[in-house]
């Protein structure tokens, strides 16, 4: 199903599991999820994770106002990537 912004997010029919997603991070890029569940754990989130900089952050994808969104985990290894300086 696409979202505006140029996200996404696609499930494997008939069961609905979660395969893949296009995600906007908090830095303003959208990048596609290297993992993502196949299941939601709540009504809200769905764990996933995504690379930048070569690194894994993982977080978890949401929905706002129509955009699909991935929030990184604030406490995780490399939770902090998107408010370092390059």
């Amino acid at each position: 199903m696409k979202y505006e912004q140029g996200t996404s997010i696609t499930e494997s029919y008939p069961w609905g599991i979660y395969v893949k997603a296009r995600v906007l991070c908090p830095d303003g890029r959208v990048r596609t999820t290297k993992r993502i569940a196949a299941t939601a754990d709540t009504f809200f989130s769905i764990p996933a994770s995504v690379t930048v900089q070569g690194k894994t952050v993982s977080g978890y994808v949401t929905f706002d106002d129509d955009t699909v969104k991935f929030v990184p985990y604030k406490y995780g290894k490399n939770g902090g990537i998107f408010n370092a300086k390059p």
